[in-house]
């Protein structure tokens, strides 16, 4: 504004007026602007302190709920075990609550937020996940899985001495639509941070990831039982399978000797005992049976195919099957659709659910007596061939009697379960489709083929005495590094254990005729190792001694054989080293069934990426 005399206020107003809107530096202006500051830093400080409060309360209940649920499964599992349905539902439900209230309360902005910061965000991602997948499962797995619990129960499948097979058909798809979500649930846990710098969070990942593991471990089995049992028990027609009941004192590949058998068919679910009959009705029937050039190579000096007891020469089961069904064919006419090995300490298991079986002469054979009863005892107070086989069958036909008339039960499922695990049941069938199925369930008794490494030996008696009741075996399996050009270490160490005393003549029978001097009790085996496909034998030792043998194959598996004579009371010890080649998958160890359990170590590298 321009100054002039006759209106000096208006000057002063319009200096006022400037002086008021211009913007000076100053401490006035300074402090207003820290105070400003200071607000925002106290409320954003506020802010991140309440909601790291909250994530911290939320954080232990969510764990708190999860820990919880852990409580339930266990309890879920034990009443399913025990068949009591009702409790089943009830530790379902609380399950289910539990998993629910742990997902609801790691949701919300604070916990989406801090799941998405870089490092420290880890533990709340962690949760937040696991939280998430145990909602998830427990609905689209669990609840299912207990609607099916009161069908397939002893009382849900049994029927007057048959076993239902449209609830096992209704359940195969259930089971498999759930054992593929737990599949998926282990596979978005596995991509929640494991190693978070917070511990409480890692350990409910892992336990949460191994609770899930072993309950997709358990379903696998029941989908296959599901899909394979119908088939098996007579869904489409009369099945008619072929029972041999082998004797481990004088041991073959797939686990002993056959001696008496069965003649079983199934028909809709409903079992028969045709025949029981002991190995001498096929001891001179011979089925010209080819079962290919390397077992030809193999096994052409025992003559497999055509000699009943050397029939299980091999470790795998398919091959004896095959020989059995044509021998039990040529002999009688009837087709076989299947059949089954089992040994007495199959039998064992069996009896110790289900009781005692009782003999025509009304004495009893109990679990705990059936192994030695049968493979030892029976030489001595049994020495005339003819009574000894008669007393088998009476033996067979008594424990299938008395499987028959006992009521189902979960403990009979698991015993049967943990045979098949130890190669003691083991089935083959005709049908190439239930076969696949078969050695997808691993229940066939074949060579294992699949993706990884593999080890084991096995024994072939070569004396026709029944010594091996008293060897045991221990093998230790060592693999250095991963991948092509690793180097693994077989051991296995024998022990010929016969008690002081003298023992039945047919026991220490040396029909191999030996050109050197031996003793009564000491044996001979046939001991051949199996190795992974592709690997390279680089060096064979027993006790410490090089020794050459010549590998050969077998199923693709690279083998060798080597005869060892086992003295009185001696041990030996065979060490295998080879070079692996390049596998995708897992170490497996062929474990041959015998009376006493061998006894294996592993070592092995930890080959993860």
């Amino acid at each position: 504004m321009r100054f002039t005399p006759d209106h000096p206020h208006r000057w002063e107003r319009g200096n006022r007026r400037e002086r008021g809107n211009r913007r000076e530096p100053g401490p006035e202006r300074d402090g207003r602007a820290r105070r400003s500051l200071r607000y925002l830093l106290l409320t954003a400080l506020g802010l991140l302190l309440a909601g790291a409060l909250w994530l911290v309360i939320t954080a232990v209940l969510a764990r708190h709920q999860l820990q919880s649920a852990q409580g339930s499964a266990a309890r879920l599992r034990a009443a399913v075990v025990q068949a009591d349905l009702p409790a089943a539902r009830r530790a379902s439900d609380q399950l289910a609550a539990q998993a629910r209230s742990a997902h609801r309360l790691t949701t919300g902005p604070a916990w989406w937020v801090s799941a998405r910061v870089p490092w420290a965000g880890r533990p709340a991602r962690s949760i937040r996940g696991c939280a998430a997948e145990s909602d998830h499962l427990a609905g689209t797995v669990l609840q299912p899985l207990v609607g099916l619990a009161g069908t397939l129960t002893p009382a849900g499948l049994l029927d007057s001495g048959r076993i239902r097979l449209q609830p096992l058909i209704a359940a195969a798809p259930v089971l498999h639509q759930a054992e593929a979500q737990l599949e998926t649930g282990i596979r978005q846990v596995d991509r929640l941070p494991s190693n978070s710098w917070l511990s409480p969070a890692d350990r409910s990942r892992a336990e949460l990831r191994a609770e899930l593991a072993t309950l997709a471990g358990r379903l696998r089995p029941a989908g296959q039982a599901a899909d394979l049992l119908p088939e098996l028990l007579g869904r489409t027609g009369t099945q008619r399978y072929f029972v041999g009941l082998q004797n481990e004192a004088e041991s073959r590949g797939v686990g002993g000797i056959p001696g008496a058998f069965a003649i079983v068919t199934t028909s809709q679910g409903r079992l028969g005992f045709e025949r029981f009959d002991s190995d001498t009705t096929l001891s001179k029937v011979r089925t010209g049976l080819d079962l290919g050039p390397e077992y030809q190579r193999r096994y052409r000096a025992a003559d497999p195919a055509n000699t009943f007891s050397n029939s299980t020469i091999s470790p795998d089961f398919s091959e004896a099957a095959r020989i059995w069904a044509a021998m039990w064919s040529k002999y009688s006419g009837q087709r076989i659709d299947g059949a089954l090995a089992i040994d007495p300490t199959a039998i064992s298991y069996l009896l110790k659910v289900t009781g005692p079986a009782t003999l025509p002469d009304g004495s009893g054979v109990t679990g705990a007596q059936v192994v030695s009863l049968t493979q030892q005892a029976l030489y001595r107070t049994r020495p005339g061939k003819p009574e000894r086989k008669a007393y088998l069958l009476a033996i067979a036909a008594a424990v299938a009697d008395r499987l028959m008339s006992t009521h189902g039960s979960t403990g009979l499922v698991r015993a049967a379960v943990r045979a098949a695990d130890e190669r003691r049941i083991v089935v083959w069938s005709a049908d190439p489709v239930v076969q696949r199925r078969l050695v997808a369930a691993g229940v066939s008794g074949t060579l294992p083929a699949g993706p990884g490494y593999l080890a084991g030996f096995s024994t072939v008696n070569a004396t026709g005495g029944k010594l091996d009741y008293y060897l045991t075996r221990a093998m230790t399996y060592t693999r250095q590094g991963c991948g092509a050009g690793s180097t693994s270490t077989s051991t296995f160490t024998l022990a010929n254990e016969v008690p002081p005393g003298p023992l039945p003549g047919y026991v220490t029978l040396r029909l191999d005729a030996p050109g050197y001097r031996t003793r009564p009790g000491d044996n001979k085996v046939l001991l051949s190792y199996y190795g992974t496909p592709g690997s390279r034998i680089e060096r064979v030792s027993l006790d410490g001694r090089p020794v050459v043998v010549m590998p050969s194959s077998e199923h693709g598996l690279t083998v060798l054989t080597l005869p060892l004579e086992l003295a009185r009371g001696a041990r030996h010890t065979v060490t295998v080293t080879a070079t692996e080649p390049a596998r995708a998958g897992g170490t497996e160890i062929l474990r041959q069934p015998a009376v006493h359990p061998v006894q294996v170590t592993t070592t092995l590298p930890d080959c993860r990426s």
